[in-house]
């Protein structure tokens, strides 16, 4: 720590990448000029890096390096950014909200490029962070780069991608996908008679009932006798497969023995009703164990659904600033896309 008597200056050099920079400085509290400078060497365009430094004027020496990355405003479009930074938070609020756990992903459609998705590198939910995004083509599930950098070497992927591409592929109006293991949905998802039907006003995503994808009912073109039976979609045929257990009046499917797919048209509401549908299944199980198999539980009507399918749109920002505020509150999240400032330093 410099003696508060010593005159100081503190010289900061922000890099953009593009060989230009700004410099400026402090003399004792009293401000210098600020100059634009020309670097040669440009960078990339995707990084800015800032150099902080202090300097003791009566030894000249260098005492603090502080070198710290951010991601450049101007290095992806906007919109790219946007969706990064919301996706980051839709992995940690569905771990947070506990639908999924250490695996099951979200994705969402490019905002800049509608044949893309962006999908988080092969990470738990809850730990993936801007250097995880990458961007896939839609057409075959291929890794085009990692979104924010992309002279970075492409992390390895989720096997069940394809889920993600081929869901796309299938229903243009589709902007974000998740998947998920939820344990509250398998008991709808392993038995035959007794469909997960929407059961509260914030779950119409279930329609009158959510179909049900059985990997041992596929023919052996989709899934040969000698691929892998282990319930994963690891092919653009399974992805192709499960995509097609849709229907027109549910945005969930159910899988047997795995969890769910959910689609929606926009990130945040695929949030929303991932969580709605595993508490929907709570209520359901919990209702006809109260009707003891003498009835069974009634559900939203055809109607119902509608109006509630209307309403909920209006809904879904409420919960995101919610869980959002919950997310930054635990030291377990890190958008880094958000909260990538470091603490200022002290003791100078």
């Amino acid at each position: 720590m410099l003696p508060a008597a010593r005159p100081r200056v503190l010289l900061i050099f922000l890099d953009f990448g593009h060989g230009e920079g700004y410099r400026s400085g402090t003399n004792g509290g009293a401000a210098c000029r600020t100059e634009r400078i020309r670097r040669s060497g440009a960078g990339s365009g995707r990084r800015l890096r800032v150099f902080l430094v202090y300097y003791d004027m009566h030894c000249a020496n260098i005492l603090l390096l502080l070198s710290l990355s951010a991601l450049s405003a101007g290095a992806v479009p906007a919109s790219v950014l946007g969706a990064a930074t919301d996706l980051l938070d839709a992995s940690h609020m569905l771990h947070f909200l506990g639908v999924v756990d250490a695996f099951g992903h979200v994705s969402v459609r490019s905002p800049a490029n509608a044949s893309e998705f962006l999908l988080s590198a092969a990470v738990a939910p809850a730990q993936a962070t801007a250097a995880d995004i990458v961007t896939y083509d839609i057409a075959n599930a291929t890794a085009r780069q990692v979104t924010l950098n992309a002279s970075a070497a492409i992390p390895a992927g989720f096997a069940e991608r394809f889920i993600h591409s081929e869901i796309y592929k299938r229903f243009p109006d589709a902007h974000a996908v998740v998947h998920a293991h939820t344990p509250a949905v398998l008991p709808f998802a392993n038995q035959p008679t007794i469909a997960l039907v929407a059961q509260m006003h914030t779950a119409p995503a279930l329609g009158p009932g959510a179909p049900v994808f059985d990997t041992r009912a596929l023919p052996p073109a989709v899934l040969p006798p000698d691929a892998p039976h282990d319930l994963l979609v690891r092919t653009a045929a399974l992805g192709a497969a499960l995509a097609g257990a849709f229907r027109a009046d549910s945005r969930v499917v159910l899988m047997r023995g795995h969890g769910m797919a959910l689609r929606a048209g926009t990130l945040r509401q695929a949030v929303f009703d991932a969580y709605y549908v595993a508490e929907d299944a709570a209520v359901q199980l919990q209702a006809a164990l109260l009707g003891m198999g003498h009835a069974a539980p009634i559900g939203l009507d055809a109607r119902e659904v509608a109006d509630a399918s209307d309403t909920v749109p209006t809904l879904v920002g409420r919960a995101w600033a919610l869980w959002a505020a919950q997310v930054d509150g635990a030291a377990l999240y890190v958008n880094d896309l958000r909260r990538h400032a470091p603490p200022a330093p002290t003791g100078f």
